[in-house]
């Protein structure tokens, strides 16, 4: 018996890869984010949006989002109940900054087993197709995994530049999210983003979320629980912050990110499967 989707909903996500416009958290608490935002780039000089994949354990009130049961509610209902995260990003796009998303699958370098990965993409910010927000394939995460070209491309937010080619814009949907509301999108969907063409900021929170049962394919790695119980002991343990701002995971969040962006480092979890 689903906690909070309703058996439509959860047979959309089945079918069409993402749930959209769900009530997360809010708007003072959104605010009270982008405060944190703005005191994290004063203290380090850079942009959390810079940090590749545990963008969130650098705040306490981020940390504590993973723990949110408005959240957490709908992610069980998708993918059971021993939940963990693995990890996040800030997507920060300024005004009229040129930067994009381009199309790519998360499947193709999380380096997970099997795909069951979650994310949840909540709004910080508004988000609007002028702003930017996600766009999304419905159905394409029930195919094989795709080729992705890594460019390095300057103003594409992904690590490495991922791109894959060919895919038709006429068949996207755009996702676009109140402050405090957010989406859900399976790791395999085919997503991307276009820059913001408005005078403000488009920022967000992706969090991923995986079944306890998932193995990492590259190297062991670190989640931590933050529902039901784990029997599998997969994952090393994620650091806590202590603190508003908490310098001193800095480096770990740094270490995590780095293999995402050194081209050395495999990234796929099963080259088999791409075409």
């Amino acid at each position: 018996m689903p906690k909070v989707l309703s058996e439509e909903q959860i047979k959309h996500y089945r079918e069409n890869g993402y749930l959209g416009q769900m009530d997360g958290i809010a708007p003072t608490e959104a605010r009270a984010m982008l405060a944190d935002l703005t005191a994290f780039t004063e203290t380090h000089g850079i942009s959390a949006g810079q940090l590749q994949m545990k963008g969130h354990l650098c705040f306490r009130r981020s940390y504590e989002l993973t723990f949110n049961d408005r959240i957490l509610d709908v992610v069980e209902d998708l993918i059971g109940p021993n939940l963990m995260a693995f990890a996040s990003r800030f997507w920060i796009k300024g005004a009229r900054d040129k930067s994009f998303v381009s199309w790519h699958q998360d499947s193709a370098y999380f380096g997970l087993e099997p795909h069951e990965l979650v994310t949840v993409w909540l709004a910080i910010t508004d988000a609007t197709p002028e702003m930017g927000c996600m766009k999304v394939i419905p159905g394409s995460h029930r195919g094989k995994s795709y080729t992705h070209e890594e460019t390095f491309a300057e103003n594409n937010l992904l690590a490495r530049g991922q791109v894959i080619h060919g895919v038709r814009n006429d068949d996207a949907v755009y996702l676009p999210l109140k402050q405090g509301q957010f989406s859900c999108h399976h790791e395999r969907i085919l997503h991307a983003s276009d820059p913001n063409e408005t005078e403000v900021d488009r920022i967000g929170l992706a969090v991923f979320f995986i079944p306890t049962h998932v193995k990492s394919t590259i190297g062991r790695r670190t989640a931590y629980l933050v529902r039901g119980v784990d029997d599998f002991g997969h994952w090393d343990k994620d650091p806590v912050p202590q603190s508003r701002l908490d310098t001193g995971v800095i480096e770990h969040v740094r270490a995590a990110g780095e293999r995402y962006i050194d081209p050395k480092y495999r990234q796929e979890a099963d080259l088999s499967e791409k075409r």
